[in-house]
C-alpha cells in the first residue's frame, strides 16, 4: 500500500502541508514534509494519514514552472501525470504539491451531508485549537498534580529554550521528575520532540514510568535486561522500535550491546536521573559517562537531574556541564573565574533581598555594595531608589535590581536550584520511636535488616511489631500509610489486617497497575481504606499527602530510600505535621541502623542530601557496626559532627542567586493563573458535544463547568475503535485539577489529556461533517430560501521551532449568505445563529446538494474571495505580533550581551534568521475550505 515517493498529508497534524514517503521499514515508513521541515515515522497500520492525488485540470509545479494535469495514470502504486500534448509524464515524487480549491470544493459537495451539529462542532474544535495552539502554556496544562511555581517558572524556561539543555539540581522532595517530565511534555506538544530516551538507576525505572503515564499521560517503553533480551530474536534495534524508551543507565553501562543500539537511535530529548553517579576522571571517564557524553553530542535537548551535583567535587560538577554545553564549559580555570563572579553577586543579591519586603530599615552604601557593576547601574532609576524614604518605593527598587543581577548572570544559564528554605510551605515532621522486646520465635532474626526473611511466614504472627502495629491502629482514627520493603510482607499485612477488622488494602508492585490504582483511590477516598500498606517499590512515585501518620514497619538499607518513603506524605500540600512511626526490635540490625538514620543524619526529622555521602566516608565502620561487629559508640557522634559539618558547607555555599533565578514568583504566578484559565475552560461542552457526536458513552457525574466530572466508556455503536486512556470498563474524567490530583483512579482531563485531542483530531478527520445542512423556521423570508454557511481556515506551515502558531495558528472564519452571496453573518454569532437551526433527514438534504450544486459552487466561490478579505487584517495583526515578540527578545539579549558572555553572537543571529523566516511563512498562509453547511427556510410552525 504504501510507496517510496506516495504523497500523503496527516489528519493529526494538517499544518504540516502535504508530504512524501522517503524511507520504508518492515513495519512503518518515513514521511518528510518540506513545508514544514519536518519528518514523521508512521506505522502502517496507522489510520491518520489521507492520500493526496490530483485531477485532470488541476495545477502542479515542477522546476519553477506551472502545468495543467491533463491524465492520471497510477503505475506500481504511484500516480503519474501527463502535462503536455507531447506525452510528457511527471512522477508524483518530482512535483510541487498544489493547494486545490477547486478539487477541494468538489470533494466536499460530493459527500453524503452529516447531522448539522458537525458543522458546529467542526468549528469549536478549530476555535479551540487555535486558542491552545497561541498558547504561552501549551503543554504546562495536563499536568495532574498541583501546580506549584518553582516547576511551572522552571519548565517554562527550560522548555521554551532553542535547545532544552539543563541541570536541574533542587533539593530532595522538590520534584525534580516532575519537573523534566513537564519540560519534555511542552515539547511534545509543541511539536519540538518525537523521540525521548530517559536513563535512570535501576531502582527508580519503574517509578519514571509510572510518573510519565499517570501525571502526563505518556506511555514509555522499559528496555531492561530481561525485556532487551526478548527484542534480540531478530536484527532490529529495540531502541528505533519504540519512540519514548526508560532504560537503567548501570545497564547499558555494562552492556555494550545495548549500549549501542541505543546510541545508534535517534533521539530528540535525552533525560538523565541522578547525574551525579556519572563518574568523571580525566583520564578514566566512567563508561556511564562516555555513553551520555556520546547521547549529548548528538540529541538536541539534554536534562540531567541531581540533588546533590557539587558533592562529587567541582571538577566532576564541571564535568557534567560540559555534557550540556561542551563550548562553553571547555576550561575548568575560566569556569572557577565566572563561578568567582557569580558568587559575588550572589552576595549582592543577599544584601538586597531584605529590602524587597520592607524588613530591612537601615542605609547602605549601595555604590560600596555594588564595587564593579557601579559603572552599569549608577544611571538606573532603581538605583537611585534602593535608599529612598519610601519603603514600598525602596522593596520595589531591590527586586529590580535582583531582576537585573538575574538577567546579566542567568541568561543561557544551564544550572537550575530550588530549595526547600526558599520554597517554603513544607511541612514539619515529628517521629516516634518504639524499642520492641524480642522473643524466641525472633531471636534468630535479629542479625537481617528485614528480620522476618530467616522466620517462616507461619510464625510472622509472632513478630513483635506485628503485636505493636495492632495495638497502635487500633488506638488511630487517621489515616495511616504503612510501607515496609517486600510485597509479600505487604500482602500479608493487608490480609492480617482485613482479618482483624480493619479497612486496608494493599499496594506493591506484584499488582496490576490497575488494581495499584484503585488501591490508592480506596486509601484517598474519605470513607475508604484507613490503612494503605505499601512495598518499598510499590510506593514509588505516589503521593498521599491527605494522610499524615508513617509508619515503618522496617527500615531500608539506603537513606535515600528513607527519604523517599518519607516523602509520600512530606510533600507541599501536606496541611499536618508529618508524624513517623518507627517500630524496631530491640538488640537487632533495625535498632542500630534506626541509630544510624536519627543519631548520625537526623534523617527522619530533616532532609538531607549529603546521606550516601557520610555512608562512604563511614562505610567499613558502619558495617561493623550495624552487623554487631563493633559497638563504637563514637562512630554516630563522629558520624553526626562529620554530617552536621558538611550541611553547614553546603548552607555555606547556598547560592541565594541562583535560587532566585531558579523561580521567579511574579512570573510564575502569571503563568499559574494562565494555566487555571485555559486548562479546562469550555472543555465541559465540549466533551458534552463530541462525545455525543461520536456516540460514545458519557455520563455527566457534576455539571458545574469548573468542577464536572465524566465518567466514559465505549459503547457498542461508538463510531471510534478505541478511546486512548479508557478502559473497556470506563474511566472517571475530572475537570478539576485538586481532586483529580488526589485520585489515581480517574484522569485529569484538560485540553491537552490524549483523549480530547484524540477526539478533536477525528472531528477534523471526520470528512461527511464538512458538508451538513438544516432548515430555519422563519417567518421574515419566503420558504425554500437558501442560505449558505462556510468555515475557512486560515493556515501557515514552519518548523516548530519559529513558534508561529502563538501568533498564527490555524484560525477558523465563520461566514453566512443567502444564495445571491449577501453576506448576514455580521448580524449574529456563530453560536446564536446555530440555535435558530433544526435539522434534516439526510436523504432530503442529499436532493437538495444535487439540485443546488450548481449555485452553491458559484456562491461559495463568493465566500472565497470574502475569506480571503476576511483574513487580511488578521494575518497582517499576526505579523506585527510576531515580529514584535521576536524583535523584543533581539533587544533584549543584545543589550544583555554586552555584559554577559553567555549570549553570543550566534543566539542573536539565529532569532533574527528565524523572525525573517517566519514572517515569510505568514506570508505564504493558505486560505482552506474546511465546511459548508446549506440551509433551507421554512415556516414556523
Amino acid at each position: 500500500m504504501y510507496q517510496t515517493g506516495q504523497r500523503w498529508s496527516s489528519r493529526n497534524e494538517p499544518d504540516l502541508g502535504v508530504g512524501m514517503i522517503i524511507e520504508k521499514q518492515n513495519k512503518s515508513f518515513l514521511l518528510h514534509f518540506p513545508d514544514a521541515e519536518a519528518d514523521r515515522q508512521y506505522s502502517n497500520d496507522q489510520t491518520s494519514l489521507v492520500r493526496r492525488t490530483l485531477t485532470p485540470g488541476d495545477q502542479l509545479s515542477f522546476k519553477d514552472e506551472t502545468f495543467t494535469v491533463l491524465e492520471v495514470e497510477e503505475i506500481d502504486g504511484l500516480i503519474e501525470y501527463r502535462i503536455s500534448d507531447d506525452d510528457d509524464w511527471l512522477e508524483e515524487s518530482l512535483i510541487q504539491f498544489p493547494r486545490n480549491d477547486k478539487n477541494e470544493l468538489d470533494s466536499i459537495l460530493a459527500l453524503s451531508p452529516a447531522r448539522r451539529m458537525w458543522f458546529d462542532l467542526r468549528r469549536h474544535t478549530l476555535e479551540h485549537q487555535a486558542a491552545n495552539a497561541a498558547s504561552q502554556v501549551r503543554g504546562l496544562m495536563g499536568l495532574k498534580a498541583e501546580l506549584l511555581p518553582h516547576q511551572i517558572y522552571l519548565a517554562h524556561d527550560i522548555a521554551n529554550r532553542p535547545q532544552a539543555r539543563a541541570l536541574l539540581c533542587d533539593e530532595v522532595g522538590m520534584g525534580k521528575t516532575l519537573e523534566a517530565g513537564l519540560i519534555l511534555h511542552q515539547r511534545l506538544l509543541n511539536g519540538l520532540c518525537k523521540r525521548a530516551l530517559i536513563l535512570t538507576p535501576t531502582n527508580l525505572q519503574h517509578q519514571w514510568l509510572v510518573e510519565m503515564l499517570r501525571r502526563f499521560h505518556q506511555p514509555f517503553s522499559l528496555i531492561n535486561d530481561a525485556v532487551y533480551e526478548d527484542f534480540m530474536d531478530g536484527d532490529d534495534n529495540p531502541f528505533e522500535q519504540q519512540p519514548f524508551v526508560i532504560a537503567p543507565i548501570d545497564w547499558a553501562s555494562q552492556h555494550p550491546k545495548a549500549a549501542q543500539h541505543m546510541l545508534d537511535a535517534e533521539w530528540d530529548m535525552v533525560i538523565v536521573d541522578e547525574a551525579h553517579h556519572l563518574a568523571w576522571h580525566p583520564e578514566t571517564p566512567s563508561i556511564g559517562y562516555q555513553v551520555v557524553a556520546r547521547l549529548a553530542e548528538k540529541t538536541e535537548s539534554l536534562l540531567l537531574l541531581s540533588a546533590t551535583p557539587e558533592q562529587t567535587g567541582e571538577r566532576e560538577h564541571f564535568s557534567r556541564l560540559q555534557l550540556l554545553d561542551a563550548d562553553r564549559y571547555h576550561d575548568f580555570e575560566r569556569y572557577q573565574a565566572q563561578q568567582h563572579a557569580f558568587k559575588q553577586a550572589a552576595s549582592l543579591a543577599e544584601a538586597l533581598l531584605p529590602l524587597t519586603t520592607q524588613d530591612d530599615t537601615s542605609d547602605h552604601d549601595w555604590p560600596a555594595a555594588f564595587g564593579n557593576y557601579l559603572g552599569e547601574v549608577k544611571a538606573k532609576e532603581w538605583f537611585t531608589q534602593l535608599n529612598h524614604s519610601d519603603s514600598e518605593q525602596r522593596a520595589e527598587a531591590a527586586k529590580e535590581a535582583i531582576s537585573w543581577l538575574i538577567d546579566r548572570h542567568g541568561t543561557g544559564r544551564e544550572m537550575f536550584r530550588n530549595t526547600r528554605a526558599a520554597v517554603g510551605g513544607f511541612p514539619n515532621r515529628a517521629l516516634h520511636s518504639y524499642p520492641l522486646e524480642n522473643n524466641e520465635f525472633f531471636a534468630s532474626a535479629t542479625h537481617h535488616v528485614q528480620p522476618e526473611t530467616e522466620v517462616q511466614d507461619g510464625l510472622w504472627e509472632k513478630d513483635p511489631r506485628w503485636v505493636w502495629l495492632k495495638e497502635f491502629l487500633e488506638c488511630q482514627a487517621d489515616k495511616v500509610l504503612v510501607i515496609c520493603h517486600t510485597a509479600d510482607m505487604a500482602q500479608w499485612l493487608n490480609d492480617q489486617l482485613t482479618f482483624a477488622g480493619f479497612q486496608s488494602a494493599d499496594f506493591h508492585e506484584q499488582m496490576p497497575l490497575i488494581h495499584r490504582d484503585r488501591a490508592a483511590a480506596y486509601f484517598a477516598d474519605e470513607e475508604g481504606a484507613q490503612i494503605l500498606v505499601c512495598s518499598e517499590i510499590g510506593s514509588e512515585g505516589r503521593n498521599f499527602q491527605f494522610s499524615h501518620h508513617l509508619v515503618m514497619y522496617d527500615l531500608p538499607e539506603h537513606p535515600d530510600l528513607l527519604e523517599q518513603r518519607i516523602g509520600r506524605l512530606d510533600r507541599l500540600g501536606q496541611r499536618e505535621d508529618v508524624q513517623i512511626h518507627v517500630p524496631y526490635l530491640a538488640d537487632s540490625v533495625q535498632e542500630r541502623l534506626f541509630h544510624w538514620y536519627h543519631d548520625a543524619l537526623n534523617a527522619f526529622c530533616r532532609t538531607t542530601g549529603a546521606g550516601d555521602k557520610v555512608e562512604e566516608a563511614f562505610r567499613d565502620s558502619l558495617y561493623a557496626y550495624l552487623h554487631g561487629q563493633d559497638d563504637d559508640a563514637t562512630l554516630l557522634e563522629e558520624a553526626h559532627v562529620y554530617h552536621e559539618a558538611l550541611l553547614k558547607q553546603m548552607e555555606e555555599g547556598r547560592n541565594r542567586l541562583l535560587e532566585m533565578s531558579s523561580c521567579r514568583p511574579e512570573r510564575a504566578r502569571e503563568l499559574i493563573s494562565q494555566i487555571n484559565e485555559q486548562a479546562t475552560h469550555g472543555l465541559h461542552d465540549y466533551i458534552e458535544d463530541v462525545t455525543h457526536a461520536f456516540n460514545i458513552h458519557a455520563e455527566c457525574m457534576n455539571d458545574n463547568p469548573e468542577q464536572s466530572a465524566w465518567f466514559i466508556r465505549p459503547s457498542t455503536d461508538m463510531m471510534l475503535e478505541a478511546l486512548p486512556g479508557i478502559e473497556e470498563e470506563g474511566k472517571m474524567l475530572m475537570l478539576d485539577r485538586r481532586q483529580a490530583s488526589q485520585r489515581e483512579d480517574v484522569a485529569f482531563a484538560t485540553w491537552e489529556h490524549p483523549l480530547i485531542t484524540m477526539l478533536m483530531d477525528e472531528v477534523q478527520g471526520f470528512d461527511s461533517g464538512r458538508l451538513t445542512s438544516a432548515i430555519l423556521p422563519i417567518a421574515a423570508l419566503p420558504e425554500g430560501t437558501v442560505l449558505v454557511e462556510s468555515m475557512f481556515v486560515i493556515e501557515a506551515t514552519a518548523h516548530p521551532r519559529l513558534k508561529l502558531a502563538q501568533s498564527l495558528p490555524m484560525t477558523p472564519m465563520w461566514q453566512l449568505s443567502d444564495s445571491n452571496g449577501k453576506f448576514l453573518h455580521q448580524q449574529f454569532t456563530a453560536d446564536k445563529w446555530a440555535e435558530k437551526l433544526k435539522g434534516v433527514p439526510n436523504r432530503v438534504a442529499e436532493q437538495w446538494v444535487a439540485a443546488l450544486r450548481k449555485n452553491l459552487i458559484e456562491v461559495l466561490q463568493t465566500h472565497q474571495l470574502n475569506a480571503q478579505d476576511q483574513a487580511r487584517p488578521i494575518v497582517q495583526a499576526a505579523k506585527s505580533s510576531y515580529q514584535h515578540r521576536c524583535q523584543s527578545e533581539i533587544e533584549r539579549l543584545s543589550e544583555l550581551k554586552t555584559f554577559n558572555s553567555a549570549i553570543t553572537e550566534e543566539d542573536i543571529e539565529r532569532l533574527e534568521t528565524n523572525m525573517q523566516e517566519g514572517l515569510v511563512r505568514i506570508d505564504e498562509h493558505q486560505i482552506r475550505l474546511d465546511a459548508i453547511r446549506i440551509i433551507l427556510t421554512t415556516k414556523p410552525e
